[in-house]
């Protein structure tokens, strides 16, 4: 059975069941519709609490099980009759406005409404009972034949009897098209539509969950709601429509598609403000996350309402931003600004038009920040590189302001580079040929109003790195040959090296001494991020190498390199002087052994070093 207010499907004595299925309400309405009762902008029937109610002939005696939601607001907060049941022997079941009472005395408790209208979903089951009363049937707006609680008084929207229990995502389902309709917060879990999209992620906007409304078309459902404001908004601070707001949702003339929603909740932060992390904006510190599903949902012209009773009195007002990234700190150059339209007496400021998810995130965030005479907007377009170090390029933009505007390009060294004028039908400019480095923009209206700017552009170095290992060379019988990649690199210019050979050598510092044949090759990666290559061929006959380094250790640290003529496996050694081994450390299948090891005695030591040549020692002096 479903009953819904806003297909006008009743009269002043009965209500038509939308399903079809022919449990239809009869009933009598003192005042009923008459008096233009809404929730979220949809019709409701208006219960007097005396004697307003509907009888509905639907027998739950013969259920095993039920589900059952009601959307409804009372009109105090006294505890009342939403429904109960008539002529039942099986099922005496009724909700309050507080609790479900179920047979046998079962209870689930819903959220008390209080002042706020309410969604209340409530699940039972039963044992089969073979006691069925043909004559039971449903009261709403009163506890039928269980008179414990007053009838009903206040708005009732709509009631869903099914009878089975809804599994999970049928439940959320129903949850979310009533939730939606008549911007009634849903107190845990997700959004989900009837295409089973997920429409707003409680996980994901945890931090954005309150106060959560929304604008959608289901045509599954019937579901059009073109204009919404959330229950929870007792001063109406956000109300946001598909084209212009009307008095109903039924008299917006506008349009969505099948299957597109805009979703939207709040961060319950005060409605004070703040400075955000850059300096450049006064931002209220309410902030709202729109969740956007649905392919046209982008298409969605909006309007925004803000009432500003509670905001902070400027003089300038205030200024819609909108962030396609969804980042909380607001940055001015990161954000999208919409002035209002116009403002009533009574502060309340509109803003038409306003279209979302641009960059199809799937969300946006937008906030209210105090507007300003005049506010320069920058945007990196470009970055110099290390082949084009003049490549830089910045885009800056007027906002707000009154045309002609003047601005000026300033170096480091307090030279303008660049200087010229926007007009009003072009407000923005790009600026070429920047380098690396700090620059300071300045612009100015015809009013005298200024704004400036620091613009740094964090760019790669604009001079390429020296790398030159020089020609071919030949390793002399028993020697050795230095290759330095930092000789021709200015100090600090480089932010990493590293080496390699084609017969498995590595090293990561700037310079390295060469003892076997092959070719070398360095990568220097400078501190701009740019990367460089040099390789050096070493020819002539390798012979094996040992050497432990530093000797003297003043810090018990050391590093113990063999080189051998062709790959093979290496065993190290480490005694003291009564011949006592500390420590052994092997090496497999390689031209090049590292190995580094750590004494914490000082002392003279041996390191032995056994190959296929035989057994090499050196010595080890340890001073700490």
């Amino acid at each position: 059975m479903w009953l819904r207010a806003d297909k006008g499907q009743f009269t002043d004595t009965s209500w038509k069941d939308f399903t079809g299925n022919g449990y239809d309400g009869i009933g009598v309405f003192t005042r009923g519709l008459k008096n233009g009762a809404l929730l979220n902008y949809n019709p409701a029937l208006t219960f007097n609490g005396v004697d307003d109610s509907i009888r509905i002939p639907y027998n739950l005696d013969s259920l095993s099980e039920i589900t059952i939601m009601a959307v409804f607001q009372a009109a105090d907060t006294t505890e009342a009759s939403v429904w109960g049941t008539g002529n039942a022997l099986a099922r005496k079941t009724l909700m309050t406005t507080r609790q479900v009472v179920g047979p046998g005395g079962k209870i689930d408790s819903i959220t008390s409404a209080g002042k706020f209208a309410i969604l209340g979903t409530v699940i039972q089951n039963w044992s089969a009972d073979s006691t069925l009363s043909p004559t039971a049937y449903m009261m709403l707006g009163s506890t039928g034949q269980q008179v414990a609680f007053p009838a009903f008084k206040g708005k009732l929207a709509e009631l869903l009897v099914f009878d089975r229990s809804l599994d999970a995502l049928t439940q959320v389902q129903y949850e979310t098209y009533l939730a939606i309709k008549y911007g009634i917060p849903l107190t845990k879990g997700n959004y989900v539509s009837a295409g089973t999209a997920v429409l707003w992620d409680a996980d994901k906007n945890k931090d954005y969950n309150f106060r959560i409304a929304g604008l959608a078309r289901e045509n599954l459902l019937a579901l059009n709601q073109k204009q919404s404001v959330s229950s929870f908004d007792t001063d109406s601070l956000l109300i946001i429509s598909a084209g212009k707001l009307a008095v109903t949702n039924q008299a917006n003339a506008d349009s969505i598609v099948s299957g597109n929603y805009l979703v939207w909740g709040d961060n319950n932060k005060g409605l004070t403000t703040s400075r955000t992390s850059d300096g450049q904006l006064d931002v209220v510190n309410r902030k709202w996350l729109m969740a956007v599903s649905g392919a046209d949902a982008v298409g969605v012209g909006t309007n925004l309402r803000f009432n500003l009773k509670q905001v902070p009195s400027f003089p300038n007002g205030y200024w819609l931003v909108s962030d396609a990234y969804g980042q909380a700190n607001l940055s001015a150059d990161s954000l999208t600004y919409i002035f209002p339209d116009s403002s009533s007496s009574d502060s309340v400021a509109y803003y038409s038009q306003v279209r979302w998810d641009k960059d199809r995130s799937g969300k946006d965030l937008f906030a209210l920040v105090q507007a300003r005479d005049l506010l320069l907007k920058l945007c990196v377009v470009d970055s110099p590189t290390c082949v084009q170090p003049q490549a830089g390029k910045a885009r800056l933009e007027a906002i707000s302001g009154v045309a002609p505007f003047a601005y000026r390009v300033i170096n480091s060294n307090n030279e303008t580079i660049d200087a010229g004028y926007l007009d009003e039908s072009s407000r923005s400019k790009e600026i070429g040929n920047l380098a690396m480095g700090t620059y300071s923009i300045v612009l100015t209206d015809a009013k005298g109003n200024l704004s400036q700017r620091s613009l740094t552009m964090k760019v790669p170095q604009a001079l390429a790195l020296n790398v030159d290992l020089g020609e071919s060379q030949v390793l002399p019988a028993g020697g050795q040959i230095l290759l330095d990649a930092s000789q021709n690199i200015a100090a600090g210019a480089a932010q990493s090296y590293q080496w390699q050979s084609n017969t498995g050598f590595h090293s990561t510092t700037p310079d390295i001494s060469v003892r076997e044949p092959g070719t070398y090759t360095v990568t220097v990666t400078s501190t701009a991020g740019c990367v460089f290559t040099d390789s050096v061929a070493i020819t002539g006959a390798g012979q094996q190498q040992v050497v432990v380094y530093p000797s003297p250790s003043t810090d018990g640290n050391f590093t113990v390199s063999v080189s051998l003529p062709k790959a093979g496996d290496v065993s190290v050694f480490l005694y003291d002087l009564n011949g006592n081994k500390l420590q052994e450390m092997t090496g497999k299948n390689n031209t090049e052994h590292r190995f580094q090891g750590h004494l914490g005695t000082s002392g003279l030591y041996t390191v032995s070093v056994k190959t296929d040549k035989g057994i090499e020692s050196k010595k080890l002096l340890v001073l700490q």
